[in-house]
């Protein structure tokens, strides 16, 4: 870039040209920074501190901006709590009918405990025999609600809440 061209640039527009510079660079960063921009160390580094809030941070190798005691405290006040809550009640407000309708959906969703689909396992193949009139209940559930489940997890899924409900540790003494 040209230095009088440079020279004329906003401190920010400077602070991002040199910055794109700086993470070009392997070693050397500002000297080789101020000599493509056809200054000396001195003055490049006058010119990135003068009447700015900038200043080269050597670990990031960048320049970033300082606040001021008291813009740290404005800026620690603009984001209150208070602000915050009453914020996210507004958003709450505006779209509660949509919130209530994901709620509704999720609560009718099918949640498959991750042992079901966990890769580790091994499936096997089996033959069962159902009550026909239950199979049809089964099949226009699952394809009507859950066609993107498939029907080993689906039934996998009941072994599973079966074996759950029903082991011998937690059944009910006869």
């Amino acid at each position: 870039m040209d230095t009088q061209k440079f020279l004329n640039l906003s401190i920010l527009d400077k602070v991002e040209v040199v910055n794109k510079m700086l993470e070009e660079e392997t070693e050397n960063h500002l000297k080789n920074c101020a000599t493509k921009l056809g200054l000396s160390p001195s003055t490049f580094s006058k010119v990135m501190r003068d009447n700015s809030s900038y200043q080269y941070n050597q670990t990031g190798k960048r320049y970033d901006r300082l606040l001021t005691l008291d813009e740290y405290k404005q800026y620690l006040q603009s984001g209150s709590n208070t602000d915050k809550t009453q914020e996210s009640l507004l958003f709450i407000s505006k779209h509660i009918d949509e919130l209530k309708q994901l709620l509704q959906a999720h609560s009718n969703q099918l949640i498959l405990n991750p042992k079901v689909y966990d890769p580790n396992n091994k499936t096997i193949t089996k033959t069962v025999q159902v009550n026909a009139d239950i199979y049809e209940e089964f099949t226009n559930l699952w394809t009507t609600h859950y066609p993107h489940l498939r029907l080993r997890d689906i039934v996998s899924q009941s072994l599973l809440d079966f074996t759950t409900t029903y082991h011998k540790d937690k059944a009910p003494s006869v």
